[in-house]
């Protein structure tokens, strides 16, 4: 089974505007042969950031949050309308986990007014940038899950 990293956004801005006016030019990302875009939905490739390689990165609406959830179903992520879906084209371990942390931080260096979350495989919570609080790395990353909420809390937005 593979992996993967996911990065979530704080924005309402719609998935076409962050592809065109984030992604691509940060990223030089381009659409990968093939795979036209299913909806709200974007397949696209770039080459890794610092190393050999490439990049898969699906763009979407994030399908994964409740938008009001009882207080023990809550996740992380609950409150973020974008998601990013990152795979790298090499099966060598820790190669896409770092690579996701390149595109994490760039996007955060970038758009430091929106918030981020990076997650590795829809269940941990490796980092979490909030406007005005900064950026948090946990060496021991908690799960996206309610029983860690007290770890992440500080560091999330709130689904309404």
């Amino acid at each position: 089974m593979s992996t993967v990293e996911n990065i979530f956004l704080g924005t309402d801005l719609p998935v076409q505007e962050v592809l065109d006016g984030w992604l691509v030019p940060l990223f030089g990302l381009q659409s990968v042969p093939g795979e036209p875009p299913e909806g709200e939905e974007f397949y696209v490739r770039g080459r890794a950031i610092d190393g050999d390689g490439w990049l898969g990165f699906v763009v979407r609406p994030n399908g994964y949050a409740q938008t009001d959830p009882q207080p023990d179903d809550a996740q992380a992520f609950d409150a973020y309308p974008l998601e990013i879906a990152i795979r790298h084209g090499a099966r060598i371990e820790g190669i896409q986990e770092q690579q996701a942390r390149l595109v994490f931080e760039k996007l955060v260096e970038t758009r430091p007014d929106v918030a981020m979350l990076l997650v590795h495989d829809l269940d941990r919570l490796i980092a979490a940038h909030l406007p005005g609080a900064g950026t948090q790395y946990w060496s021991e990353p908690p799960t996206v899950d309610a029983p860690d909420e007290d770890q992440w809390r500080p560091w999330v937005l709130r689904a309404c």
